[in-house]
């Protein structure tokens, strides 16, 4: 099984998972084999990839990160949350189950690295997001050994980190055109709203709603809404800030392209030590994988091989296979491939 963009999809590929709708209807069910009006339906909806099954991919096995019926069932509670604020009580119940139920999916998950490529539709973008951030921020606060009340919190946060955008005209958050700077700052103030909100109306520990205010801090200090610099930034605002632009990055919406994951990594490699933790991407590298299993890549050699395995250590250099000749090579270990680099990454 492999992943492949909406836009590389073509008549006769059979589809490898469900494909779910926002409310959890299944769209279009494995093994249907694509056709035009298939593919158009997809397009119009917004999904931005679906799994396929193949020739070249029939052996690679992709783990979801956690199951569809936890998936479906967080992002319709997100929904809801986002929609009806007000219930208080219903609230709090639903963050807690959601995040003790996300982090006990992830401990069970024996994959040492995540192959995050979700797929979402447009009309579920924020729902799917905070769910998204929250499953990654799961991810790095396991890696760093946190106990597990405090990961808890950390999730908590992470699903509520976006709440302040229900108090910004929905126009606004879907404008495809260049805001002006009032816009900017009306935007940007969704992380005090959200702070502000959460601190008011609910009775939740204070490092969860930190982390609310906190996630668009940076790390050189540029960011917003106080200008905190470094360790000044809260563990959660710093770990929830990586995870936010992550999943930003790789996901399509209506104003942008998505990146594939490699790119994503390189620009959060790019801005380590200024709008990231090194530290924290230190950790976000050896969990995140940037080629996910299924990826087809282009060596410096010219040859044309699909990744198989991760390596947590090294993983900007998988083990992969050669399409061709079917030979298994270790980008890592292998000693004689020192040299042969990874020059582009090939979505059919």
């Amino acid at each position: 099984m492999r992943y492949v963009p909406t836009f590389c999809l073509h008549e006769g590929m059979k589809l490898g998972r469900n494909i779910y709708s926002s409310d959890g209807i299944v769209l279009l069910a494995k093994d249907v084999i694509l056709n035009n009006e298939y593919i158009q339906g997809l397009v119009k909806v917004g999904v931005n990839g679906v799994y396929i099954e193949d020739t070249v991919s029939h052996d690679i096995i992709v783990k979801n990160v956690i199951s569809d019926e936890l998936r479906i069932h967080a992002v319709k509670s997100m929904k809801n949350l986002y929609n009806q604020p007000g219930d208080i009580a219903k609230t709090l119940n639903t963050v807690e189950y959601l995040a003790k139920s996300i982090i006990l999916e992830i401990v069970n998950n024996k994959s040492i690295m995540i192959n995050m490529v979700d797929i979402k539709t447009f009309d579920d973008y924020i729902y799917s997001h905070s769910v998204n951030v929250a499953v990654l921020s799961s991810v790095i606060g396991i890696a760093m050994h946190l106990d597990n009340r405090k990961i808890e919190k950390l999730v908590a946060s992470a699903l509520l980190h976006d709440i302040g955008k229900v108090f910004i005209p929905i126009s606004l958050l879907n404008k495809e055109e260049q805001l002006t700077k009032e816009e900017e700052t009306l935007i940007h103030s969704h992380a005090e709203k959200g702070y502000r909100y959460i601190k008011q109306h609910y009775n939740i520990p204070v490092t969860t709603y930190v982390g609310i205010l906190q996630h668009h801090e940076r790390f050189d200090g540029k960011g917003y809404p106080d200008g905190k610099k470094g360790e000044d930034i809260s563990q959660f605002g710093r770990i929830i800030c990586l995870c936010d632009a992550y999943d930003n990055l790789i996901s399509e919406k209506a104003d942008k392209k998505a990146y594939i994951p490699s790119d994503a990594i390189e620009y959060i490699m790019a801005n380590n030590g200024l709008i990231f933790d090194p530290k924290l991407v230190k950790v976000f590298l050896r969990r995140v994988a940037p080629y996910p299993l299924g990826s087809i890549l282009r060596l410096s050699n010219g040859e044309k091989v699909i990744v198989i395995e991760n390596n947590e250590h090294c993983s900007t250099r998988p083990k992969v296979r050669n399409l061709e000749n079917n030979k298994i090579y270790d980008l890592t270990y292998d000693t004689n491939l020192k040299n042969i680099t990874i020059i582009a990454v090939e979505n059919s």
